[in-house]
């Protein structure tokens, strides 16, 4: 090779190593810059702030004026940003549009430009994707990332006013917030006298006695057994307290599929400092019981027992259930790692087969009979499911907007030479018959006499006078009937 030719060899070999290095300092000296004139926040899918941000958002014009946009019949619960004209049909789904996907969007924020970016990567398992949002704002002062932050935590909160928030764990064991319920009334829950007073004054004690729990050396945590029939109020009771207190609750299924004693002590961990979690039937959670006292089945031949499974990815479906034990339960609800301020309400229909190390004071503390409906419940419920409903000022008023913006609105249609939409399903309020007190309570007094003591359920109750609905009269004559065809027929 000529030295002319080595010399351009040379170039070219320069000029290839100097153009990344030149690319690289460009990059470096951008996200330098960056970092200098923005202060940069970011939100991850499945954590609160994620959600506070993306109904903050949403209310934002600049926001709502976004040219690309993701349209999307989830997450309108949450109070993102749903078109106005869906609010009237109430027979289809409502909908919501964000900008999409790796767009970048400028808008103001009390006077600082910020900028807003969604991404989404994979987390690595199983090609699942975590949906990441960030935020840049031009400032140098972190006070205004607070404010921005306290503004939409208390948005949220306004969105949520009126109802908890429900968690469950997914299959990656992580927290998930999968709905939000209407707060239940104490006084919607029949109960024996007492019942509900006493369980909820414990927990609103719990809940304002941190400082003498840490004086003390004890682990500030509470623990409620529920047990008893099915349908007999149990998980309903726990709904309502969680909505008296202003909790969020969050879901622990014991016998979900790949759940372990490592992921269940993550979760536990992973619990905020004041919720309310729920271990629904924890019976059910094991196939051989929560009591280490329990025999286990015998084998009359050890040569007839069934083979081992085999090793690798094919194995059979049992390995893919809860391997969940008592030992790692009862760690995860009072070892080392356990969660502090949380109250834990487990519920179950076996009370005797479970292992007496669950239920001692320190992991349970409470434990509630909830037995078969009483006269006394079924006359209460009654009366509750029929009380006459006292329409307000505020609501007559709102009625009577709404008529006659309904009166115009058909008048337009009238006039107007354009054919008209495709007609709505009106909605129709059920209306019972106005009782009075007298005449109530002695239907419910009839009802009542009626239904056996300690033999049917709330819910079956519930469940027979759903057929009565506005007719409360036909609910008690009808009763003695009822219970006759399903309880001793």
């Amino acid at each position: 090779m000529s030295i002319p030719g080595l010399f351009d060899y040379a170039k070219l070999m320069l000029m290839g190593s100097i153009i990344p290095l030149v690319q690289q300092a460009a990059s470096w000296a951008q996200e330098r810059a960056i970092s200098a004139l923005f202060l940069t926040a970011s939100f991850r899918e499945g954590d609160p702030a994620f959600d506070w941000m993306m109904v903050w958002l949403a209310q934002h014009s600049a926001w709502r004026r976004a040219r690309n946009v993701e349209i999307s019949t989830r997450g309108v619960k949450d109070g993102r940003c749903v078109s106005d004209d869906d609010a009237s049909d109430t027979g289809s789904r409502k909908f919501s549009y964000l900008p999409s996907i790796s767009d970048q969007h400028w808008m103001w924020y009390k006077g600082r430009l910020l900028t807003v970016c969604r991404s989404k990567e994979s987390t690595g398992y199983y090609g699942r994707h975590e949906e990441e949002l960030v935020i840049r704002i031009l400032t140098w002062d972190h006070k205004i990332l607070n404010t921005l932050m306290c503004e939409a935590q208390g948005m949220w909160k306004e969105g949520q006013s009126g109802q908890i928030g429900i968690h469950a764990s997914d299959s990656y064991s992580d927290w998930r917030h999968v709905a939000s319920r209407p707060k239940r009334p104490l006084k919607s829950i029949v109960l024996e006298p007492g019942v509900k007073e006493d369980i909820l004054e414990d927990a609103l004690e719990f809940l304002e006695s941190k400082e003498w729990y840490n004086d003390r050396g004890i682990p500030f945590r509470r623990g409620y057994m529920l047990y008893g029939a099915p349908g007999t109020g149990k998980t309903s009771l726990i709904q309502s307290i969680a909505g008296e207190l202003g909790l969020d609750v969050y879901i622990l299924t014991l016998s979900r599929a790949g759940l372990d004693d490592t992921a269940l002590c993550e979760l536990i961990a992973d619990l905020p400092e004041k919720c309310i979690a729920i271990m629904e039937d924890i019976d059910a959670a094991f196939t051989s019981g929560l009591n280490r006292d329990l025999p286990s089945a015998p084998t009359s031949n050890p040569d007839s027992a069934p083979p081992l499974p085999p090793d690798g990815p094919n194995q059979p479906a049992q390995d893919s259930g809860s391997k969940v034990t008592l030992s790692g339960l009862l760690n995860a609800i009072d070892g080392v790692g356990a969660q502090e301020g949380r109250i834990l309400f487990a519920t179950t229909n076996k009370y005797h087969a479970l292992d007496p190390a669950l239920c001692r004071p320190g992991r349970m503390d409470k434990h509630v009979e909830f037995k078969l409906a009483s006269r006394y419940q079924a006359r209460e419920l009654f009366r509750a499911f029929y009380q006459p409903q006292r329409k307000s000022a505020d609501q007559e008023e709102e009625e009577k907007e709404k008529w006659e913006k309904d009166s115009v609105f058909e008048e337009k249609l009238v006039d107007s030479s354009t054919p008209p939409p495709s007609p709505r399903r009106k909605s129709r309020k059920l209306v019972g018959p106005d009782l009075g007190e007298e005449e109530l309570g002695e239907l419910a007094a009839r009802f009542a006499e009626a239904v056996p003591e300690r033999a049917c359920s709330m819910a079956s109750l519930q469940g027979y006078l759903m057929q009565y609905k506005t007719k409360p009269r036909d609910a008690s004559a009808n009763v003695a009937e009822w219970i006759l065809d399903e309880w001793e027929g």
